[in-house]
């Protein structure tokens, strides 16, 4: 019987212990004070929120754009281009209610370039309007307002925004790689004479300021490049195109040029950009010629070793310059 009561005795104390440790624990809990937040770290994660939902408003702001953009040049290129088993026939007309400065159309194969075409009276209105005449961005290609779309220059320049998007004239950059060229020899352009295709000469990369390569500034958008003007002007794009084709030009060619802007000449330091180049990505090309065959021997092309860049392009790599000493050509201004 004593070991009954001492036994219940033990589990009185137990749980009297248990009890005291509960409470214990209760008051210690009890006793911890709620941590503040101080009012910097509110503002400093309110501002956070605030970037946060900018951020986020921006990216979705220049995904609808782009959607819009992308929607605009398809459902355009089913109102020029009507396919009637292999043949294309092309609604200059159609387009021409819609826009009366539309002038043709350009297609590069394996990219996303396939886009009308406008002209106006200068060179600046379709950097930022649309193909309906409505404010964008993003701009159209347009051809230059020196040009003729029916009698075609020497030169033809077509120039684009790069989005670096893929849209517009971003897929322009893909050139610059020689296994993109390979693939990529040919592009189309059609124009009230016709689609017509042209073959890629060269591919280089320029600056629009004379500050960015020794107060000079290659023009490359003269549309009278032939007679006295075409041998300089190729000699300077056989000194700065990054590989050469097995392709030809002579002075009775026409040639179509394809302008856009790369960030190639951009400096950064540490990841961050101190200094936004104004550099120009071309892509150089002439049309097939009567009875031409479109094919090119595309394992004929060859890096070119020392391809000619802008001074900027040398400082930012740490190289001399093998050309500082080259004359400095320009295009004799004739009268059209």
């Amino acid at each position: 019987m004593e070991f009954r009561k001492n036994n219940t005795e033990d589990v009185n104390e137990i749980e009297a212990i248990e009890i005291t440790e509960e409470s214990t624990v209760e008051k210690s809990k009890a006793k911890k004070p709620h941590k503040k937040i101080s009012k910097p770290a509110k503002i400093i994660l309110v501002l956070c929120l605030i970037v946060f939902i900018c951020a986020s408003a921006v990216l979705i702001r220049n995904y609808v754009i782009r959607r819009n953009n992308v929607e605009m040049n398809s459902e355009l290129e089913s109102v020029f281009v009507e396919k009637k088993k292999k043949e294309e026939l092309f609604n200059f007309d159609e387009m021409l209610k819609i826009n009366p400065g539309f002038v043709g159309w350009i297609k590069v194969p394996n990219t996303n370039i396939s886009l009308p075409v406008v002209k106006y009276s200068n060179n600046s209105y379709y950097l930022n309007h649309d193909f309906y005449k409505k404010y964008d961005y993003r701009g159209t290609v347009f051809m230059d307002y020196r040009n003729d779309p029916e009698n075609l220059d020497a030169s033809t320049i077509l120039y684009g925004h790069n989005c670096y998007d893929g849209t517009m004239f971003s897929d322009l950059e893909k050139f610059q790689d020689i296994e993109f060229y390979k693939q990529t020899p040919v592009v189309q352009f059609a124009t009230v004479n016709g689609m017509e295709k042209w073959k890629v000469y060269a591919v280089f990369i320029t600056s629009a300021k004379a500050e960015e390569d020794r107060g000079y500034v290659f023009n490359y958008i003269y549309p009278y490049m032939d007679g006295e003007n075409f041998n300089g002007f190729i000699n300077e794009i056989n000194k700065r195109r990054l590989y050469v084709p097995d392709v030809d030009i002579n002075d009775d060619d026409n040639m179509l040029i394809l302008s856009t802007c790369i960030r190639k000449l951009d400096i950064y330091n540490k990841g961050t950009r101190t200094y936004k180049a104004d550099a120009r990505l071309v892509v150089v090309t002439r049309k097939l010629r009567p009875g031409e065959s479109e094919s090119v021997n595309t394992n004929a092309v060859t890096l070119n070793p020392s391809p000619k860049y802008p001074q900027l392009w040398y400082d930012k790599n740490g190289i001399k310059n093998p050309y500082e000493s080259d004359e400095k050509w320009y295009p004799q201004e004739v009268n059209k």
